[in-house]
C-alpha cells in the first residue's frame, strides 16, 4: 500500500522561510501572538528536519509540505487530492511539536485498528500526527477541518509515552533546550563541543573576557562582546549579537537578534526587539528604549517565486542535501520534498 506524507507548517504563507513575528503590542502586554515558530531552530536544529528524517525511515521517497493557519489545521478537501494520486495511505504532521515517534509503530497501530484515522494522542491530547486511509481521504471531500474524531466514533487514537514538546509553547520550547543541552532527548547541539556542556557553531566570536557557563550554545557567526555572560541553560541561536556585559540565562535568543549593553535577559526568549517571559507570558518591546532589534540580512535580495529559498535547507555543512520540486495545481503553496 503506497503512503504518502504530508508536512504542515503553522502560521505564515512562506513557510520555507524562518517566520519573523512582529508583533504590535505594548511594552509589557500579553502576547496575543507568540514570538516563536516551528521553523524556528532550536540548538541549531530543525525540527522539521527531524520529522523528514523520520518519515524517510518509513521509506517514504517523497513528501509534501505546506503552510497551513496558526494552529496547523488544513481541510480535509485540500488532502482529498491525494486519494486521486493513487496515495492509498497518508501520514499528516502538523509542524507543532518535537517527538522522538517511532513512525513505524505507529502505521503497525493504525493497521492492527482498522481505523479510517487514527490520531496520535499524548499525556497533554493531540499531537497533531495523524494517519488516513484512501477510504477517509476520498470522504473528506466536503469542506470540513481535519480534526480529532469524535470520542464515541470508536476509532481508537494511538497513545504515544515518549518523550515530546510542543515547540510553538515557549516554555516547553525552553524546556527542550534544556534538555537538548544535557543529554534528557536524542536532539543533539548543532555544532562543536568546547567545554563541559558547552557548544558553538562555526564562526562564532568571543571577546576573552566573556563567561560562558554550561550547559550552554551559541550558534554559528554569533558575536559575544567583552564582559557578557551567557549560560547557564542560555541558547543563542545564529547571527545575533550580544552586547558588552549582558547576561542570558534561561533564556533563549532567536537569530538575527541584537541586544543592547548591560541587561539580565532570564527566564525569556527573544526575538529581535520583543521580549517574551516563559512564566508570565507577557511581552516587552525593546525598541523604544534600544535595548534590542533586528539585526538586517547581509543580503537584500528576496527569492523569486520560481526560487527555493535557502532557508528551508539543512545548514551547508550537513547531509543529505534535500531535493525540492513545486507542486503544480494546488489550492495552496505547496513543495515536494525528495527525501
Amino acid at each position: 500500500m503506497e503512503l504518502g506524507a504530508f508536512v504542515v507548517v503553522p502560521g505564515g504563507k512562506d513557510f520555507t522561510t524562518i517566520h519573523e513575528v512582529q508583533p504590535h503590542v505594548a511594552a509589557g502586554s500579553k502576547n496575543p501572538r507568540q514570538l516563536v515558530c516551528s521553523r524556528m531552530p532550536i540548538v541549531g536544529n530543525d525540527v522539521l528536519r527531524s520529522w523528514m528524517d523520520r518519515i524517510r525511515k518509513l521509506g517514504v521517497q517523497s513528501l509534501w509540505l505546506t503552510s497551513g493557519r496558526r494552529d496547523g489545521t488544513v481541510t480535509r478537501s485540500e488532502l482529498a487530492g491525494f486519494a486521486r494520486q493513487g496515495i492509498e495511505r497518508l501520514l499528516v504532521i502538523k509542524l507543532n511539536s518535537y517527538a522522538e515517534m517511532d513512525l513505524a509503530d505507529l502505521v503497525r497501530f493504525h493497521c492492527e485498528s482498522r481505523n479510517p484515522v487514527t490520531e496520535a494522542h499524548d499525556a497533554q491530547g493531540q499531537m497533531g500526527i495523524s494517519l488516513l486511509d484512501q477510504l477517509a481521504l476520498r470522504a473528506s471531500e466536503e469542506k470540513n477541518q481535519l480534526s480529532a474524531a469524535p470520542r464515541d466514533s470508536g476509532q481508537i487514537p494511538y497513545q504515544f509515552s515518549g518523550y515530546a514538546k510542543r515547540i510553538l509553547a515557549a516554555r516547553e520550547r525552553q524546556e527542550l533546550v534544556g534538555d537538548a543541552l544535557t543529554g534528557a532527548c536524542a536532539m543533539r547541539p548543532f555544532g562543536k563541543q568546547i567545554g563541559e556542556q558547552v557548544w558553538i557553531g562555526e564562526n562564532v566570536k568571543l571577546d576573552s573576557s566573556v563567561r560562558i557557563l554550561g550547559p550552554t550554545y551559541i550558534g554559528a557567526r554569533s558575536r559575544i562582546r567583552a564582559g557578557a555572560t551567557i549560560g547557564p541553560f542560555a541558547s543563542v541561536e545564529r547571527d545575533c549579537v550580544v552586547d558588552c556585559g549582558t547576561t542570558v540565562e534561561r533564556a533563549t535568543v532567536l537569530p538575527r537578534t541584537y541586544l543592547a549593553p548591560g541587561l539580565l535577559i532570564r527566564d525569556a526568549v527573544v526575538d529581535g526587539g520583543y521580549l517574551e517571559h516563559l512564566v508570565w507570558g507577557t511581552v516587552a518591546d525593546l525598541h523604544p528604549a534600544g535595548l534590542g532589534s533586528r539585526i538586517p540580512r547581509r543580503s537584500s535580495r528576496r527569492p523569486s517565486s520560481c526560487e527555493v529559498p535557502t532557508e528551508v535547507l539543512p545548514p551547508a555543512d550537513s547531509v543529505p542535501a534535500w531535493g525540492f520540486a513545486s507542486s503544480s495545481g494546488a489550492s495552496q503553496p505547496w513543495l515536494q520534498v525528495q527525501l
